[in-house]
């Protein structure tokens, strides 16, 4: 009953919470988030997926904050895009169960994560989105620009971290978004990037303030 009871409370603080940041979501997509929750907690018993401890806190800061990445998508969202890093799935399935037209590759270097994250794909019957189990730094060099991606997204890996790389991984005209606490503040060494634009916003329940911050090549 108890587990029950975590369901209900997470859907509620992740419906709510995703309605504060501009999304509202039909009955049955909401399951599927309801059941994407279900699996992670299941599996954070024996794989560390995430440390947040609270349902508020799940719906806020992994959920809910996932969505909050589609507010600098392009009018057309059935774009490809790249997750680096991406642990438990986050940001890359919340936004695919949200933008179903998405194209979304999962990048992941760790065997205990990826196969959580190929088990919820079948969960939540999903298409159009695979799993890349490899470090961004192994990534090879894609010479064809259709097997490039026209976005990177990530929430956990730092952009000292992703920027050597990306170069590697995105179309010419292809952009990289973080999320973070505060804009970017050494803007001198992008390595062959520009900031296009930061846009803040609040995270509901008083989570404080985020930033996504949208970097495209020099032209």
């Amino acid at each position: 009953m108890e587990h029950v009871e975590n369901l209900d409370k997470f859907l509620e603080f992740f419906a709510e919470g995703a309605k504060k940041l501009g999304f509202s979501f039909q009955e049955e997509v909401l399951e599927k988030f309801q059941l994407y929750y279900k699996e992670l907690s299941t599996w954070n018993r024996s794989v560390n997926l995430t440390g947040l401890q609270t349902e508020q806190e799940q719906a806020v800061l992994l959920f809910a904050d996932s969505l909050a990445g589609s507010l600098v998508f392009p009018n057309n969202s059935s774009i490809s895009l790249i997750d680096i890093g991406t642990g438990g799935g986050f940001p890359g399935i919340p936004l695919k169960i949200a933008f179903p037209s998405l194209q979304v590759t999962l990048m992941e270097p760790r065997g205990n994560k990826t196969a959580f994250l190929h088990t919820a794909i079948g969960k939540l019957k999903l298409t159009g989105i695979s799993v890349l189990q490899q470090r961004l730094e192994a990534c090879r060099s894609f010479k064809d620009e259709e097997d490039k991606w026209d976005m990177a997204i990530s929430k956990a890996v730092s952009l000292d971290v992703i920027l050597p790389y990306i170069k590697d991984i995105l179309k010419e005209d292809g952009k990289l978004v973080v999320f973070r606490s505060t804009n970017i503040e050494n803007t001198q060494d992008l390595k062959g990037m520009v900031i296009e634009k930061e846009l803040p916003y609040e995270l509901p329940y008083g989570f404080g303030t985020r930033v996504l911050s949208v970097l495209k090549h020099v032209p």
